[in-house]
């Protein structure tokens, strides 16, 4: 029988709240708010699978949301195509511009990657903003719901299904890249590169793989962004949207699928239930994220992180107590 590992009871967990969550919550904000944190995994995802296991560090992922979002917008309602064209369409054009970022990054170290990253988010940033007879620029573009044969998914609870589905089929996919031949790889390099080149790993090669297919997920999170909230805006793709996704990865703890989820979940709900220091939440989460990186620098849910401490401290006390009583 398999081991049921926190990461598995974590997962069982997840899944069994994400179903049975819209039977009981009837509030259409709150299932708004989960929408969000589904959309916002993915993205998490896709930052785990370039940092947590590739080991780039990415600063601009924003953009690659936001290319998904634009071009699944203009598919679906300039040119009145299906969603899931859209969808699939989003994905693949950020992941083509993955490839072509990927490629001039590909000689690139830790440091210039950051940079390039950034410049990359603002150019894309600008190019929403001023390109108005494309994304009409600072005044927004407006989006259709989703629809599948002719149904349009208005209702909250339809939404969120869709969502909820998608990050399910993000999440396996994604796993099973990682327990792949190729994410040994990312692992290798991430470890590394050097010694991941000697052993014949093909290293640039396998950087831009990583960054294509992480922007492939990115473009899909930002196909159901565009389409969740019907309506886009160059203010959401910018740096501090970036940091914060990057902020999800990092809580829930690099490395690990399950502390994604749950640092987007985290991240998105935190603002909501704290709206009276709403003007704050920037300076609450980079407080939180210092003394996390301080104390606990694997996250959440990362090797070593929170959890694992605080397992291996309640079995160091029930040892304690098992000893107490033989004696």
């Amino acid at each position: 029988m398999k081991k049921l590992t926190k990461k598995n009871i974590f997962t069982i967990v997840f899944l069994a709240a994400a179903a049975i969550l819209p039977f009981i919550i009837t509030n259409s904000y709150t299932l708004r708010i989960l929408t969000n944190v589904c959309i916002y995994s993915i993205i998490a995802l896709s930052i785990n699978l370039i940092v947590g296991f590739s080991g780039q560090l990415d600063f601009g992922r924003a953009a690659f949301v936001g290319l998904g979002a634009y071009c699944s917008a203009i598919l679906v309602t300039t040119l009145h195509m299906p969603f899931i064209v859209g969808l699939i369409g989003g994905g693949l054009f950020a992941a083509l511009f993955g490839a072509v970022l990927g490629w001039i990054c590909r000689h690139s170290s830790f440091d210039y990657l950051t940079l390039i990253t950034v410049g990359f988010l603002e150019i894309c940033r600008k190019i929403f903003q001023n390109w108005y007879a494309v994304t009409n620029g600072s005044f927004g573009f407006r989006t259709e719901k989703p629809s599948f044969f002719g149904v349009e998914l208005k209702s909250p609870r339809s939404l969120y299904w869709l969502c909820l589905i998608i990050l399910i089929l993000c999440y396996i996919a994604i796993y099973r890249i990682t327990k792949s031949k190729m994410g040994r790889a990312y692992m290798a390099l991430r470890d590394d590169p050097i010694a991941a080149e000697y052993a014949g790993i093909n290293v640039k090669a396998f950087k831009l793989n990583n960054f294509v297919i992480a922007s492939f997920f990115s473009g899909i999170a930002g196909s159901l962004m565009a389409h969740f909230t019907t309506f886009l805006s160059p203010t959401v793709f910018v740096y501090d949207e970036a940091l914060l996704e990057l902020q999800m990865a990092i809580l829930g703890g690099l490395g690990s699928l399950p502390g994604s989820i749950l640092g987007a979940a985290i991240l998105t709900i935190l603002p909501e239930v704290s709206r009276a220091a709403y003007e704050y939440r920037l300076l609450i989460m980079g407080i939180m994220m210092v003394v996390l990186m301080l104390f606990v620098p694997n996250g959440l849910l990362g090797r070593d992180g929170v959890v694992d401490r605080v397992i291996a401290l309640v079995r160091k006390m029930g040892k304690r107590t098992q000893g107490k009583k033989v004696n």
